[in-house]
């Protein structure tokens, strides 16, 4: 039996079947709402507000969780109002002088020009009557005199379908397009004799040397960026980011394994984070006037479970005995076998990861990390992200973790969250005992949530004034007390829920208030928590304390606004001089553009993971002793950060 489920205020109606999740009816509609529980019917961010009709769970005040509601009858919804996470931001600029851009100069000037493809324009010559040499072989004597390796290509069906007409028409006037058939890993056994394998898979008549490209993705947990490059210059032409679209599912890594338990819910998180590709590809190449034929090699870099779910591999045991991955080195595959919409031949790897939870993405922003920076001293590697992984970097040695510190500094699960994009408060500054209360909006428009540098900001600022105390709860009758009748307006109580208005409804885009609750407050302290004590512990199986550190390099989504001092006074970093920490941008896609552009770095890459020592905090006994320690501003521990003593 169907029955019929009008969707306002789009006036959507859709036919659903007895006993279907809401939720997935909803998806079928085109409409998804975050779950960032993953189905769970926890974090209560899917709810809609039911008008007529009913579902097999009671609506509370009129709203039920779609992700648990059952279809009963026919049904009236009202959904939210849209959320951001189809939002596409796409950038073209590149300051020369940004030192967070992508496309640093000097990088790729140092960079020998070695992508996964490589292009030929030829002019085969024409057979006579009294040779037997096929067209094939006469391309490919072409070809050897252009190349030093002395192995043949292999050649697609396709291309040999295609030759006759090209060869003949064009008079031998062509251009070839070859794909490495080595992954890292194959890269590395292959240094030795220095001889990939390649193989054909275009030709086109005329010179199309000008038609070249590759792009570098960084599939992260909740934002996924993609760059689109000239591999003739190595030049960055765009990049274009938006939410994963996997969130709907879930907000972190756990619990999109647990939604992958059955196998159509692994088949829609690989097909949503495919989806999530195309579309920010789509957006790219229309920008450019790109032929998607003319982009043949691609490189993906994430975490392990990104990967696996990006591969359409069941990530189960990720979490599960034995708590390994299915693969840490990734074979080389074919973007058609993954319906990525560029040339379906075009080479595709992803950077190699280390362990269950310290995957690609750490490999790739080490490798761009250590291509930028002057070696020499112990250096602290952060990358703070959903998973918050950390590496200690030593002269000849590597040891990295990763934390779980959550999504709360990308801003899920946040009431008004949001991840570092147009429109999101970066900074907040509240001064003279409250007095004076001011923000910053990236874009520079009106505000549609907060970062996490901004909720850094918040909270450090809240501390250091006396409106919360170290457990991060309000202090009512500081707040009362601080002589302003405006900033004690902003702090409400709704069902005994305290929470604090960054920016009334009157100066937001969406006529919504911005706000924080105490609550939310606590999700940010377990999350510098995580890093925090990560980073102690990592120390002491060295034997290494936080004064040994000589450098912090830090990479990450909103790192670029992050006030260093007050990231150190909510206890986020450790209590060491300023001036030692450095912001690198999202090296993740840094590195995989270097991946993309080199075959010396991805022999490199795959050097990185296979010489880095993973450890297991969850095995490590002293780890809760240490996290429990680090959830008071700035920890229970007060030698640790001498700069802060009264």
């Amino acid at each position: 039996m169907s029955f019929n489920i009008q969707i306002l205020p789009d006036n959507i109606s859709v036919s659903a079947e007895k006993n279907e999740i809401l939720k997935d009816v909803l998806h079928r509609a085109g409409i998804d709402l975050e779950a960032a529980c993953g189905g769970l019917g926890t974090c209560r961010r899917c709810d809609v507000q039911v008008i007529e009709g009913y579902c097999d769970v009671p609506a509370i005040d009129g709203r039920v969780l779609s992700c648990q509601a059952k279809i009963t009858g026919h049904l009236k919804i009202i959904v939210p109002e849209p959320n951001g996470l189809q939002d596409i931001q796409v950038e073209t600029e590149f300051p020369a002088d940004d030192k967070y851009a992508a496309n640093d100069e000097q990088l790729v000037a140092s960079t020998d020009i070695s992508p996964l493809s490589i292009k030929y324009h030829l002019k085969v010559p024409p057979v006579s009557r009294d040779e037997h040499t096929s067209d094939l072989e006469r391309l490919k004597i072409q070809l050897s005199t252009q190349t030093a390796s002395k192995k043949e290509p292999e050649c697609s069906l396709s291309v040999l379908r295609k030759l006759p007409e090209v060869l003949w028409q064009g008079e031998g006037d062509v251009t070839v397009t070859l794909t490495r058939c080595q992954s890292p890993e194959e890269s590395c056994r292959l240094e030795s004799d220095g001889q990939p394998e390649w193989r054909l898979i275009q030709i086109d008549p005329g010179n199309t040397m000008a038609r070249y490209y590759g792009i570098a993705c960084d599939v992260g947990t909740t934002s996924v960026t993609l760059n689109l490059l000239d591999l003739g210059t190595g030049r960055l032409l765009g990049s274009a980011s938006s939410y994963n679209g996997q969130i709907v599912c879930g907000a972190d890594v756990i619990s999109r394994i647990i939604y992958a338990r059955k196998p159509e819910n692994l088949k829609e998180l690989t097909d949503r984070i495919t989806e999530t590709i195309n579309r920010l590809l789509n957006a790219l190449l229309t920008l450019f006037k790109v032929n998607l034929l003319d982009v043949t090699s691609a490189v993906f870099s994430g975490n392990t479970s990104m990967i696996h779910l990006l591969l359409g591999i069941d990530p189960k045991h990720i979490r599960e005995d034995p708590y390994v991955p299915v693969v840490k080195f990734p074979p080389r595959m074919k973007a058609g076998a993954l319906g990525i919409n560029i040339h379906p031949k075009a080479s595709v790897i992803c950077t190699p990861g280390v362990g269950s939870y310290v995957g690609g993405d750490i490999s790739s922003g080490l490798l761009y990390s250590i291509h930028k920076r002057q070696p020499g001293g112990l250096e602290l590697y952060i990358d703070i992200g959903t998973n918050g992984e950390l590496v200690i970097i030593g002269d000849e040695w590597m040891m990295g973790c990763a934390c779980s510190a959550g999504p709360a500094f990308e801003g899920v699960g946040i009431g008004c969250g949001m991840r570092a994009a147009d429109g999101a408060i970066q900074k907040i500054v509240i001064e003279d005992n409250g007095t004076r209360f001011s923000y910053n909006v990236i874009g520079g428009g009106k505000p549609r949530g907060i970062c996490g540098s901004g909720l850094i900001d918040l909270v450090s600022c809240f501390y250091s004034l006396g409106f919360i105390g170290k457990d991060g709860r309000f202090d009512k009758e500081t707040i009362r007390d601080s002589n302003n009748q405006k900033l004690a307006a902003r702090l409400t109580n709704n069902e005994n829920r305290w929470s604090f208005t960054v920016a009334e409804a009157d100066e937001t885009d969406d006529n919504k208030a911005i706000y924080i609750t105490e609550q939310e407050i606590r999700n940010i302290l377990r999350a510098k928590a995580a890093i925090f004590s990560g980073c102690s512990l990592l120390l002491k199986k060295v034997g290494l304390g936080l004064s040994d550190i000589q450098a912090v390099t830090i990479s990450g989504g909103f790192g670029q606004s992050l006030d260093i001092e007050k990231a150190i006074a909510l206890g986020l970093f450790p209590d060491i001089e300023p001036d030692r920490f450095e912001y690198i941008g999202n090296a993740s896609l840094s590195g995989a553009m270097l991946t993309l552009l080199s075959e010396k770095h991805r022999i490199h890459i795959g050097r990185i993971a296979r010489s880095m020592t993973y450890v297991d905090l969850s095995s490590e006994l002293d780890y809760m002793d240490e996290y429990t320690a680090a959830l008071f501003i700035p920890h229970t521990d007060l030698s640790l950060f001498p700069s802060l003593s009264p």
